[in-house]
Parts: C-alpha cells; sequence; structure tokens
C-alpha cells in the first residue's frame, strides 16, 4: 500500500469518525434515499413477471372443419410450427373438447362421439402477444382452418395497459434515482461545509483537485455501500412476510418474484447505485470549494 493509499484510507477514517452524529445523519439519508429507490425496483421487477406471465398465457383457438382427419392435422401442426413467432402448437379433439367444456362449466352429458358438436381444433402459443395479430392472420389463410378465437380486443387492451405500467414504473425508478442522488449529494455537502477550512488548508500547502477528492469520494462510496446493505436488508424482510401472505390468498391471481431472487436483484442494483451516487454526490459537492492547481 503506497503512501498516497494509506492517506486516503487514513482520512476516510478521520472523516467517519470525526463526527459520528454527521456521519449518522449521512448514512440514514443514504437508508432512505436507497430504501424508496428499491422499493420501485420491486414494483418493476413484478410488473415485468406478471407482464411475461400474461405472455406465456397468450393463445390461438383455431378450430378445422369436422371430419378433418389425422394427417390434416399433423400437416397443419407442422405448417404452423414453421411461423417464426409459434412456440408451440397442442391439438385438441372433439372429445378431449367436450370434456374440457363440460368441466367448466360443471356439466354431465352423456354424448356419444358422432353426437359431439365441437370440432377439433389446435391451441396456438405465441411467443410475443403484439404478433398474435400477424400470427392470427396467418393461420386464418391457410387450407382446414374454419375458425379462430383469441380475443383480439382484449388482449390489445391487455397489451397497452402492461406497456403504461412499465412506463409508469420505469418512470417512478428514474425519479426515484434522482430523488436518492440529489439528498445524497446535498448530505455530503453538509460535512465538506463543515470541513471547509481544512480543504482550503490543503490547497495553499499545494494538494491537487483530485488528491483532495479522494478521501470525499471513498467516503461517499462507503455511506453507499451502507445505506444499500441496510435498505436491502429491510426490503428483503418485508418483501418476503408480504409476497408471502399475496401468494396464500392469490396463488393464481397474482404472480411474483421469488423472494431469494428479489433479493439478489436490489442487492446488486442498490450497491451499484449507492456507490455511484455516493461518489457523484461526494464529487459535485466538493467541486464548487476547489479551484484548478493553475489558478
Amino acid at each position: 500500500m503506497n503512501r498516497n493509499t494509506f492517506f486516503f484510507f487514513r482520512e476516510l477514517w478521520i472523516n467517519l469518525s470525526r463526527n459520528p452524529l454527521m456521519t449518522a445523519a449521512a448514512a440514514s439519508t443514504s437508508v432512505i434515499s436507497l430504501l424508496t429507490l428499491g422499493i420501485s425496483l420491486v414494483f418493476v421487477n413484478n410488473i415485468n413477471r406478471l407482464s411475461t406471465e400474461i405472455a406465456s398465457q397468450v393463445e390461438i383457438h383455431a378450430f378445422m372443419k369436422t371430419g378433418t382427419d389425422n394427417y390434416q392435422v399433423k400437416s397443419l401442426q407442422d405448417e404452423i410450427l414453421k411461423i417464426p413467432q409459434v412456440r408451440r402448437v397442442e391439438y385438441i379433439s372433439p372429445d378431449r373438447a367436450l370434456d374440457k367444456l363440460q368441466e367448466d362449466l360443471n356439466l354431465d352429458l352423456e354424448m356419444s362421439p358422432e353426437e359431439n358438436p365441437l370440432p377439433p381444433g389446435l391451441v396456438i402459443r405465441v411467443g410475443d402477444p403484439r404478433q398474435v395479430g400477424v400470427v392470427a392472420d396467418q393461420v386464418k389463410a391457410m387450407k382446414g382452418i374454419d375458425e379462430l378465437q383469441y380475443g383480439e380486443s382484449i388482449l390489445q387492451n391487455l397489451i397497452e395497459i402492461s406497456i403504461l405500467v412499465k412506463f409508469i414504473g420505469y418512470l417512478m425508478t428514474l425519479l426515484m434515482a434522482l430523488f436518492a442522488l440529489f439528498t445524497i449529494m446535498n448530505t455530503i455537502r453538509l460535512t465538506v461545509l463543515a470541513r471547509k477550512s481544512e480543504i482550503r488548508t490543503m490547497q495553499l500547502v499545494g494538494a491537487t483537485a483530485w488528491f483532495i477528492r479522494w478521501p470525499y469520494a471513498l467516503e461517499g462510496a462507503i455511506l453507499g455501500i451502507i445505506g444499500a446493505l441496510i435498505a436491502t436488508g429491510m426490503i428483503a424482510i418485508a418483501y418476503y412476510i408480504l409476497s408471502g401472505r399475496i401468494q396464500s390468498s392469490f396463488p393464481m391471481v397474482i404472480p411474483m418474484v421469488e423472494p431469494g431472487e428479489m433479493s439478489r436483484r436490489i442487492l446488486g442494483t442498490l450497491v451499484a447505485a449507492g456507490i455511484v451516487m455516493g461518489v457523484a454526490g461526494s464529487h459535485m459537492s466538493i467541486s464548487r470549494f476547489l479551484t484548478e492547481p493553475n489558478k
């Protein structure tokens, strides 16, 4: 460890320990700022999870003409699978369709295969819900397809709502990040003001601007890391409790990111954000008190 590095860390320790109340206030502000950012990230991650779940459930029901034989069914399946946006094609026989209908409507109908009015069908899964209309048009033009159902208007509304909610989530995250940066910057600025005379003294003895900045940059990074760890811990505990209750009450309605996975995502993001914001905040706070060496 060279002399400069030793000096930087010694100054860092002096800065943090000289005024514990100021350090505690800065750390608390960092926690609150990153906590708000972390909460917005929880919402964004779960919104993305919900959008992915909706996309995975998008289906096109293609009904074939009555009397379609197995060879025609297989040919249609192979032809549909050649469409790039299609993920999977599943054949639904008339008997299976009747069983599903009776199960959904709680019916008990005795009906021979000849009396079954339901046609054979194909259930088509599309990777991107925005491409459902394109796939539907191609499938509709195929020989042997009699009718298509995929809830076009409902699907379009869901896509528009999903895009709007995602936009709001990302905008909220950006605003929270700017709020965290502004708050951390102003908190560090108070610590810089308290040491203004020391900065002036270092300038008088010939210290360069970057030599003066480094201890404050390290201080900002340390405060950011401390804030990120505490904020992540608080979010992880709250999310574990709340997600468990929500999933137990609405297990099939609201898909949520697993607590362990969410904690890992939040930890990495908040630590990185805490370091960047702490260093940027300290840099901007101290810049006004520094002049170039040649001035």
